[in-house]
């Protein structure tokens, strides 16, 4: 058993998943290939994809590199996450997400 996972994403310009670890399959119940048809804003609930949409704004610009928030898992539970975040020079974030021990409901 490995002593850290961290699913890893990265998220394009346009907001496009592009690639996925295991670990973030293994975190939203997802197949690599499902997430890999999703939009990143399929996984933000709803009322909160507006503060979302900043923070990574704020990421993509180096302005913030850490924040917590929610991600939706495909049987639509949802699970508390820490994320970082760095960005490549063609605009894509790779973010690197843990799980938090408390989940709300």
């Amino acid at each position: 058993m490995r002593a850290s996972s961290a699913a890893t994403f990265v998220i394009g310009p346009r907001g496009g998943i592009e690639h996925v670890n295991e670990d973030a399959c293994t975190l939203l119940g997802y197949s690599q290939s499902e997430l890999l048809e999703l939009h990143g804003s399929d996984l933000i609930l709803a009322e909160e994809r507006p503060e979302v949409a900043v923070s990574l704004d704020r990421m993509r610009r180096g302005v913030l590199k850490h924040r917590q928030g929610r991600l939706v898992r495909k049987n639509r539970s949802v699970v508390d996450v820490a994320v970082s975040a760095r960005t490549l020079s063609d605009g894509a974030l790779v973010l690197t997400v843990r799980r938090l021990a408390a989940e709300r409901r």
